[in-house]
């Protein structure tokens, strides 16, 4: 199995700054550390990690590599100290979460890591929508998170629909402001543009107009 490697030097930087950051999350929730810091619980970090993220897509919209850069050392500092804090709570940790995430994409990219033969973007989907089934997947829309926005919900159902050639998702299926909403979202999915980003993106321009 062949995977692209950074140059030495690069790849040990990286990891001496990897390192770095886990062990001042270490030294801040160890004794002796942050007060503020060992009362956090995973359930405390959440809205943490979701104004983070947030604040990385905004780095992202204004297109600004400096604050993209700050943004997300943000969140990956959040990361590891959620990861830190489910070490203290159970018996795993930040390596076990690593090793799930890597055997998972080398075992839904076999057209990548086993030579499956792949002749389009299309099957690649249709090859993964498979895998995740054999990985126990009840349905396509199982795995959405509940916490989506409702428009990234709207359109994540819609698109996950479409590729089972469910013909329901075309037709109205309530009345209303919600159903024309929806109807939105089923546009832009039809012209492969993500509704959240789009909207987003235009609350700001008149956000920015309004201050002009």
């Amino acid at each position: 199995m062949f995977i692209h490697e950074e140059p030495i030097e690069t790849k040990l930087y990286m990891m001496e700054e990897f390192d770095r950051l886990i062990k001042i999350a270490e030294r801040l929730l160890g004794e002796g550390g942050c007060p503020w810091d060992r009362e956090q619980t995973l359930f405390t970090l959440q809205p943490y990690l979701l104004e983070e993220a947030h604040e990385l897509i905004e780095a992202i919209d204004l297109n600004n590599p400096i604050k993209i850069s700050e943004e997300l050392g943000d969140v990956l500092y959040t990361l590891i100290f959620i990861a830190k804090l489910l070490e203290q709570s159970s018996s795993l940790s930040l390596t076990d979460a690593l090793r799930s995430v890597s055997e998972k994409l080398i075992r839904r990219h076999p057209h990548i890591f086993e030579n499956k033969k792949i002749s389009s973007t299309e099957e690649i989907l249709e090859n993964w929508e498979e895998i995740k089934k054999g990985e126990g997947k009840k349905s396509p829309i199982s795995d959405i998170p509940p916490t989506l926005p409702a428009l990234a919900r709207a359109q994540k159902v819609i698109h996950k629909l479409r590729r089972q050639k469910k013909t329901y998702i075309e037709e109205p299926l309530t009345e209303g402001v919600g159903q024309k909403i929806f109807d939105a979202v089923r546009e832009a999915e039809n012209l492969n543009v993500d509704a959240e980003s789009a909207l987003r993106r235009t609350c700001l321009a008149y956000e920015e107009k309004h201050r002009g």
